[in-house]
């Protein structure tokens, strides 16, 4: 919890997440192996409730690393601040969707689903990666022009996801719509991509983001925040993270 290090090096990291079909910098290889062996060493004695103890004490099958997802985990971690605070601002401007999350976290429903489903609303306003970059697999016609395989693509997420020709309702925050069947298969909307590059933490982190809205929400009301937001207009493309301040009063 205190590694100051290890976090420094996760952020590095992330820094070299895309290279959009370019060679890995072989000091990032270096970097990803050192962080895996110190991963790895903290794992071996790791309390037995945490997920890398569980991990591990998991049957694997032989050439499987059960610990290859450790470092997106804390990386995830490092991101889910920011999904709660941007969250818990658009309750406060949303009261009758703050009290359905108050009721969820109340009566602790299983899933907590409609606190989830403000979270994947949150995310889909306003998308930890704001664009996807992939790569295609065959050639690809678009507009009638024809691209080769292995050409790059660039999807604009912060766009896409609010599309008011393809999202009802694409610039309000409607929480509802991810309480509905089948949604999480829609691909007009990808808070955590598609396909086989579908985000790995995805559940991890709206596991530990839900639990932490639940709290906050389950014994406090949010009656004020800033900066002021027309809910009866578009929603802003951005939000300051930093700038953002909640006002709670004990229920």
């Amino acid at each position: 919890a205190e590694d100051q290090e290890l976090s420094d090096r996760l952020v590095t990291l992330r820094g070299h997440a895309n290279w959009m079909g370019r060679r890995r910098p072989e000091s990032a290889k270096a970097l990803y192996a050192e962080v895996e062996d110190r991963i790895a060493r903290y794992a071996a004695t790791a309390p037995a409730h945490t997920l890398a103890a569980r991990a591990l004490s998991e049957p694997s099958p032989d050439g499987t690393d059960p610990l290859g997802q450790a470092h997106h985990w804390l990386l995830g971690v490092d991101l889910a601040a920011p999904v709660v605070l941007r969250t818990l601002f658009l309750l406060a401007h949303h009261p009758a969707e703050q009290e359905a999350a108050h009721a969820d976290a109340a009566a602790g429903t299983e899933g907590l689903p409609r606190i989830r489903a403000c979270l994947e609303e949150s995310v889909r306003l306003y998308p930890i990666v704001p664009d996807l970059v992939r790569v295609t697999r065959t050639e690809t016609e678009w507009r009638g022009v024809r691209y080769p395989a292995g050409t790059n693509v660039l999807v604009p997420m912060g766009f896409h996801q609010r599309d008011p020709e393809q999202v009802d309702g694409g610039n309000l925050f409607a929480p509802g719509r991810w309480l509905v069947p089948d949604v999480h298969g829609d691909t007009r909307v990808a808070p955590f991509s598609h396909g086989g590059a579908r985000c790995p933490g995805e559940h991890v982190a709206l596991l530990l983001t839900s639990l932490v809205c639940a709290e906050v929400l389950r014994g406090h009301r949010i009656t004020a925040a800033r900066p002021a937001l027309d809910v009866a207009r578009p929603l802003p493309g951005i939000l300051d993270t930093a700038a953002l301040r909640l006002r709670l009063t004990r229920r």
